[in-house]
C-alpha cells in the first residue's frame, strides 16, 4: 500500500513538472513570437545591428581623430560603487591607449569605506599597469577637494563619475579636441544624459519620449524573484504600456514596487502626462530632484540608442570632425561634472578649492578667470543618478544598461 503511494506521488510530482515545463516552453516561444512582431511592428532589425549600437565597432576606434601628441591624457574616476563601475570600467577599458583609445593612465579616488567595492576596487588596480590609486583622507565632498590637490601638473585630466554608464568611442576624443582647439574654455563637459541643464535642453530637442511605469506586472511570478543582475536593454523587448488615457505620472510619485520597469506609450503626444513635462533649466530645479524625470530620460536614451538615432542630442544630424563640433555655453550656471576634461594647472595655480568641486569648477574659477565652462554636444555620455534621485534603483535600469556593456562594450574583457 505505501509502496502504491509512493508511485502514485511521484507519478503526480512528475506530470507537476511535465506541466511546469510545458508551460515554460509555451511561454518562451510566445515571448519570442511576440517581440518578432514587435520588431516587425516599429520597423526594426530583430538583432541589434552595427549601426544599431552606436559608436561601437572593430574598425579604427574614431575615425577622423588622431591623439594629440605631446599630451598625457588622465582618467580621473572617483570610485564608490562597484554595481556601477563594473559597467563603467569596460567603456574606460576601450578607451585606453592599449586598444586604441586616448587614456594614458586612470587615476581611480578612494572614496568610499565599503569593504566589498574597496575589494573590487583592488581588482581593477591589478588589471592593468595604467591604473593608480589616488587616497585621500575621507570620502564624500571632503574626499572630492582633497582629489583635486593630487593632479599632476602638466597633463589634461578627463574626470569621470563612477556612475557614467554608457558614452560613445568618440567621446573623450570630442572633449579633448575641443579643450585643446578652444584654450579659452576652462572646462569642457560631454553632453550628458540625466543632467539638470541638459535634461531640459533634450526634452525641448525631441529627445525624450513618452515612459510611464507599468501599472500592472506583466511577467509571471517565477520570473519576478527579484532584480536580475540583466534585463534585455532594447525597448522593443517589452509590450507597450496600457492604462486609463487620464492616468498621469508625476515628477515625484512613489515607484509601484522594487525592480519595476518604465514601458513606451504609444502616442508621442501623451508626453504631457508624463514626468518631463515639468522640467525646468534650472541647476536645482526638478531635472535634479526628481527621480521620475531621471528614469524616463533613460529609458528614452535607450529608446534612441536602440533606434540609432542619438543625433537627436546634438543639434543636428551631422556630426563634424575635427574641432567643429557644435557648443553649449552655460554661462553663470552651475553645470553638473559628471564627464568633463580640464587641464591639471589651471585647477593647481589657483588653490585651494574653498568650495565644493563643482560649484568651484563652473562658476567660481571661471568667474575668476574670465573663461568659459562649455558642454560639447556631440559628445555623448550618461549620468545614472545624483543622490536626490536614489528611487531610480527601484526600476530595472542598471540591469539593463549592464545587460548594454556586457553584450556590446565589455565583449573583450568579460
Amino acid at each position: 500500500m505505501a509502496s502504491s503511494l509512493r508511485f502514485r506521488t511521484a507519478k503526480i510530482q512528475r506530470s507537476r513538472l511535465l506541466v511546469f515545463a510545458l508551460f515554460f516552453v509555451i511561454f518562451t516561444v510566445a515571448t519570442a513570437f511576440y517581440q518578432l512582431r514587435r520588431h516587425k511592428a516599429h520597423g526594426k532589425p530583430i538583432f541589434p545591428t552595427q549601426k544599431s549600437v552606436n559608436g561601437f565597432s572593430n574598425g579604427p576606434r574614431v575615425a577622423g581623430y588622431g591623439k594629440p601628441e605631446g599630451v598625457k591624457i588622465i582618467g580621473l574616476v572617483f570610485f564608490g560603487r562597484k554595481n556601477r563601475v563594473e559597467i563603467l570600467q569596460c567603456f574606460l577599458q576601450r578607451n585606453l591607449v592599449d586598444n586604441g583609445g586616448w587614456l594614458d593612465e586612470i587615476h581611480w579616488v578612494k572614496n568610499t569605506d565599503n569593504r566589498k567595492d574597496l575589494a573590487y576596487l583592488e581588482e581593477i588596480l591589478a588589471s592593468s599597469s595604467r591604473y593608480k590609486m589616488v587616497e585621500v583622507e575621507g570620502v564624500g565632498f571632503v574626499g572630492y577637494g582633497l582629489a583635486w590637490t593630487q593632479l599632476e601638473p602638466g597633463n589634461l585630466y578627463v574626470k569621470i563619475d563612477d556612475d557614467v554608464v554608457w558614452f560613445a568611442d568618440d567621446t573623450i576624443p570630442r572633449i579633448v579636441s575641443m579643450k585643446l582647439a578652444h584654450p579659452d574654455y576652462l572646462v569642457v563637459s560631454a553632453n550628458v544624459v540625466n543632467s539638470p541643464l541638459m535634461g531640459w535642453v533634450h526634452y525641448h530637442m525631441g529627445a525624450v519620449h513618452p515612459y510611464m511605469p507599468e501599472l500592472t506586472d506583466y511577467e509571471p511570478t517565477i520570473f519576478n524573484l527579484g532584480q536580475p543582475s540583466r534585463k534585455p536593454w532594447t525597448y522593443w523587448s517589452y509590450p507597450t504600456w496600457t492604462g486609463p488615457d487620464d492616468y498621469f505620472f508625476g515628477p515625484f510619485q512613489a515607484p509601484p514596487y522594487d525592480g519595476h520597469c518604465w514601458l513606451r506609450l504609444p502616442n508621442d503626444s501623451d508626453i504631457s502626462r508624463t514626468p518631463v513635462a515639468d522640467i525646468e533649466y534650472n541647476t536645482w530645479g526638478t531635472g535634479l530632484k526628481s527621480w521620475a524625470i531621471a528614469a524616463q530620460e533613460h529609458y528614452s536614451f535607450l529608446e534612441n540608442l536602440a533606434d540609432d538615432r542619438l543625433n537627436t542630442y546634438r543639434m543636428g544630424s551631422s556630426l563634424d570632425r575635427g574641432g567643429t563640433d557644435k557648443t553649449w555655453l552655460t554661462i553663470d550656471q552651475r553645470l553638473s561634472i559628471n564627464m568633463i576634461t580640464v587641464w591639471a594647472d589651471d585647477v593647481l595655480d589657483n588653490l585651494p578649492m574653498d568650495d565644493v568641486d563643482e560649484q568651484w569648477l563652473t562658476l567660481i574659477l571661471p568667474k575668476k578667470l574670465k573663461r568659459q565652462v562649455a558642454v560639447n554636444m556631440d559628445a555623448l555620455a550618461v549620468h545614472f543618478t545624483f543622490g536626490s534621485q536614489g528611487t531610480v534603483e527601484t526600476t530595472d535600469l542598471l540591469a539593463r544598461y549592464r545587460d548594454y556593456a556586457f553584450e556590446n562594450a565589455c565583449a573583450r574583457w568579460i
